[in-house]
């Protein structure tokens, strides 16, 4: 993979706004937990390849976002890895396949100018947390924020993360200009002894990007502490209903002091949704990451999270399945990329023509599977008798989201027509033909 520094300037902070140069630099887009290692379908745990991180790169883009935030370090012992793969096996044991991994994450965030937040460690255990991490030293999670042995140890993940040299780029990542801000951690219930003690280690490896605060809440102590730049909260309803008076008054504490992004958030309601970015957008707020979107698989189709058909809609793809949620995962994407380009004062674009998709290999006409493309609503299957021969449509409106996944069945085949293409469509117009294929064996 080749690579090329997409970023020419660090985003910076002048009291509680960002800025990239000397222009304030503003965000809505989604988080996208497994842009670094992907945990769907449960309980698969498994790496990523390039395609599937660019096919989530290209889908913020066209969304209008310039930021995603991934989850945190995976540590063994959790809930998703198990005994399997996983980024901490022990104090100072590390996976290098999978930091590749998230070296491959970062030089493809310069192709594509999406710009990152990297959280270090959970609260939870979904991803392994600060239980498992403890566990290593045969402690309990309660002392994760107090013994002095498990805050080195830390610290330890910290200094190996900050001064790691991208095997891809060759770029250390402390200087590099993709990592919008490095995250303490993931909804933590630190104290702020632990917060002051952490981020002065974080700011000690001089470290050019801004340091966020990943405590679950926004303290008086991280407003005041001069090593943290960012300031942040999540939303959802097991903590408050009114997402609308939580976030301007979150928003109220940090003027003048931090600046301040909504971490997470997720509603079934569309219209809370739509609140909520309208309020950040005019508060004053830098940011704001819905929870949570998937991207394509490259075997076909789409990964998610769970239960797709959840009713509070916490993993969304793009173009989303009409029918899910009653249409209300559909409405949520629109808003979302409505208002992406509102914070950034631009125009919303229309629809481009999508890419052509990828026709995978052929083995059955009962399982025709392909690689979509950004922005597609459905897909055109086409069949030939000759590589350079007349080309019949067989199928309109084929759609890669389904659930489950199926893939497209030929239910008539023909011997005589082996040679199958696809074309990608949305309301801009038709992709150019995909790929060919050829039927490698007629199944009777």
């Amino acid at each position: 993979m080749g690579f090329q520094q997409g970023f020419t300037q660090f985003i910076t902070r002048n009291s509680d706004c960002l800025l990239e140069g000397n222009r304030p630099f503003r965000f809505i887009s989604a988080n996208i937990p497994n842009l670094h290692i992907n945990e769907d379908p449960l309980p698969d745990w498994h790496r990523v390849s390039e395609w599937e991180v660019s096919d989530a790169y290209k889908t913020i883009l066209a969304l209008g976002g310039r930021v995603t935030r991934c989850y945190t370090l995976s540590i063994r012992g959790g809930i998703r890895p198990g005994g399997g793969k996983a980024h901490i096996y022990a104090p100072g044991e590390y996976d290098e396949e999978l930091f590749r991994d998230l070296d491959m994450v970062l030089a493809l965030a310069h192709r594509y100018g999406v710009r990152l937040i990297l959280p270090f460690i959970d609260q939870w255990d979904w991803f392994g947390g600060i239980k498992h991490f403890a566990a290593f030293r045969g402690k309990e999670q309660r002392e994760f924020y107090t013994d002095t042995q498990l805050i080195n140890d830390f610290k330890e993940v910290i200094s190996f993360l900050m001064n790691r040299i991208n095997t891809y780029t060759g770029i250390r990542y402390s200087e590099d200009k993709a990592i919008l801000a490095w995250e303490t951690g993931n909804e933590l219930d630190s104290p702020d002894a632990w917060i002051t003690e952490i981020t002065a280690h974080m700011k000690a490896q001089n470290p050019q990007q801004l340091i966020l605060d990943g405590r679950y809440g926004v303290s008086e102590a991280s407003l005041d502490n001069p090593n943290i730049d960012i300031v942040s909260n999540h939303y959802y309803i097991d903590r408050g209903l009114d997402f609308l008076l939580r976030t301007t008054s979150d928003r109220e504490r940090s003027k003048g002091k931090k600046a301040f992004i909504v971490g997470e958030f997720g509603h079934e309601d569309p219209s809370v949704v739509k609140d909520l970015l309208k309020a950040v957008i005019e508060n004053g707020s830098s940011g704001a990451l819905i929870w949570s979107l998937r991207y394509r698989c490259e075997h076909g189709g789409f990964y998610f999270q769970g239960d797709p058909n959840n009713k509070a809609g916490h993993c969304l793809i793009w173009p989303e399945i009409p029918t899910r949620a009653e249409g209300t995962a559909m409405r949520k994407i629109e808003i979302l990329r409505q208002c992406a380009y509102q914070i950034s004062d631009q125009p919303v674009p229309d629809f481009i023509i999508p890419e052509p998709p990828i026709l995978l290999s052929i083995h059955s006409t009962n399982s025709i599977r392909w690689r979509g493309s950004v922005g597609a609503e459905s897909y055109i299957v086409e069949r030939a008798s000759l590589l350079n021969g007349t080309w019949t449509t067989i199928a309109r409106g084929v759609a890669e989201n389904s659930l489950p996944y199926k893939a497209f069945e030929d239910d008539q085949p023909n011997q005589n027509e082996p040679f199958y293409r696809m074309r990608a469509e949305n309301a801009a117009g038709i992709s150019d033909p995909s790929n060919i294929e050829k039927l490698l064996q007629l199944q009777t």
